[in-house]
């Protein structure tokens, strides 16, 4: 018995662990922190303008982002170029770590 109390305080424990204000929902959508975005949707973000249909402005700002874990992750950003151009974009990076541009819409 006590060796089962213990395995599930184990299991528990990382989820006690986490913030109040974090909520992770398997294959769901999250928000990368704004502190965040560059670090971690900077290289998603140059990827996606770069596949964009020319001409068309360098990447100026990431404006927001969020992710998805799936077999590897989605990222769903809104990014704005050099030219004053918004596009709302989505990227998935691949286990391998190869990315690929799968939606695009620009918005002014």
């Amino acid at each position: 018995m006590k060796r089962l109390a213990l395995v599930l305080a184990v299991l528990a424990a990382p989820a006690a662990a986490q913030s109040p204000h974090e909520h992770h929902i398997v294959g769901g959508w999250s928000e990368v922190p704004r502190a965040a975005l560059e670090a971690d949707v900077g290289p998603a973000a140059r990827f996606a303008v770069s596949r964009l249909p020319r001409p068309h402005a360098p990447l100026k700002q990431i404006v927001g982002a969020e992710r998805q874990v799936v077999a590897g992750t989605n990222y769903r950003m809104l990014v704005t170029l050099k030219d004053g151009k918004r596009w709302r974009l989505v990227v998935w990076k691949k286990l391998d770590g190869t990315m690929q541009l799968t939606w695009s819409k620009r918005e002014g």
